[in-house]
């Protein structure tokens, strides 16, 4: 990754091609803020100049100071993440094809897969779904520790440094953490570090103090704007507000503006096949709605308990909210509010939440939601 590719950043970007420029590399680096401010795309893209070897350098007028220049070799294997010097280290568990002894050397092909298809800006969780881990949770255990020593203990292959890159090392956990110290402290020749991390106060002191903390801010607006509106020039600058300087914010923000559209009109068509009971009509809805994946399926029973909140507000209480049912016809969006009453809205919020349980305990969606069609109908009749 080149430093063009970050969303905005650029006093930072600035400084640290300018500390490498001046050879002034601390051996151990840790990149603390949030993900979505493009924690981990600034480290492989330093990593990537760091081992650069026609280095870029810009004159006034740019907003960059200097940049790897994308076409040597190692540029070249960089930008594919598969540089034989380039190490990888980050939270793993057991999933269908790893079930005991989880470590980073057997998901790094998964890994990099993934980080290459988002563009660097990942989340955990969309880590654990790549790997279908189900609803465990991951670490980065004194396996990996182990491993990434034994390969440091060996010359870099072709190029200047060794890099290895921790990724969310808030989830290293303390025998691995002091398994690393020394390292750390005393690394092998030419050899750096780059911790990427969210929460400072789950490191050790120890960790933080043996490394430069460099501390990742927010994106500013204007360029996060310039981002989203090269791939929806329909952005509003009130949803950049909203994204409070993060680009994975930003971008489920807009997902969630698409998939509200597509929730509505699930929505109410599954509503009016409740009051019909058309068998064959509710089968086939209830086979699209199973064949989405299981966080989709949580939003879209959210949102559908969120509506008939809402409902229930403006029907009982004449609050008027934003409830989404804009998509069904005027006669839909004025008659099933009144459906809504102090009779059947709690029992309406159990089976919704007793759905949403069992989504993520990994029923068997089809069941889960034909079930739960027949208790809504059912409900909706004690108005």
């Amino acid at each position: 990754m080149q430093f063009k590719d970050i969303v905005g950043q650029r006093v930072l970007i600035n400084r640290l091609t300018e500390i490498i420029d001046s050879g002034r590399i601390s051996h151990a680096q840790l990149l603390l803020g949030q993900n979505g401010y493009g924690t981990l795309p600034l480290a492989l893209a330093y990593a990537q100049y760091l081992n650069c070897e026609h280095r870029q350098h810009f004159g006034e007028g740019s907003d960059l100071r200097a940049d790897s220049c994308g076409e040597c070799p190692s540029c070249k294997k960089y930008q594919q993440l598969a540089h034989s010097d380039l190490h990888f280290i980050f939270p793993t568990t057991t999933n269908n094809k790893v079930k005991k002894d989880p470590c980073s050397d057997e998901f790094q092909e998964d890994f990099r897969q993934f980080v290459l298809e988002k563009g660097g800006y990942v989340t955990l969780d969309q880590w654990y779904s790549y790997i279908e881990v189900e609803n465990k949770q991951g670490a980065i255990y004194v396996r990996d520790a182990k491993s990434i020593i034994d390969s440091l203990s060996m010359k870099a292959y072709e190029s200047a440094y060794k890099v290895v890159i921790i990724w969310m090392v808030d989830l290293l956990r303390t025998d691995a953490a002091n398994k690393l110290l020394k390292i750390l402290e005393e690394p092998s020749p030419r050899t750096l570090f780059l911790l990427v991390g969210e929460q400072q106060e789950r490191l050790l002191s120890t960790i933080i103090s043996r490394t430069q903390l460099l501390r990742v801010g927010k994106i500013d607006d204007e360029s996060l704007l310039h981002y989203l509106r090269n791939e929806n020039p329909q952005t509003t600058g009130d949803l950049v507000a909203a994204a409070e300087g993060n680009l994975l914010n930003a971008k489920q923000l807009v997902e969630q503006g698409e998939n509200e559209k597509r929730y509505a009109q699930m929505f109410v068509t599954w509503m009016r096949q409740l009051f019909k009971l058309n068998m064959a009509n509710l089968s086939a809805w209830v086979d699209e709605i199973a064949g989405m994946g299981r966080e989709q399926q949580k939003q879209f029973l959210q949102y559908a308990m969120g509506s008939i909140r809402a409902c229930y507000l403006k029907s009982c209480a004449g609050v008027e909210q934003r409830y989404n049912l804009q998509f069904g016809d005027e006669k839909f969006n004025t008659a099933f509010p009144h459906m809504i009453t102090p009779n059947n809205i709690e029992r309406l919020d159990d089976i919704f939440s007793e759905a949403e349980h069992a989504i993520g305990r990994n029923a068997y969606a089809k069941i889960v939601f034909m079930e739960l069609s027949f208790r809504i109908s059912k409900a909706l009749k004690k108005r």
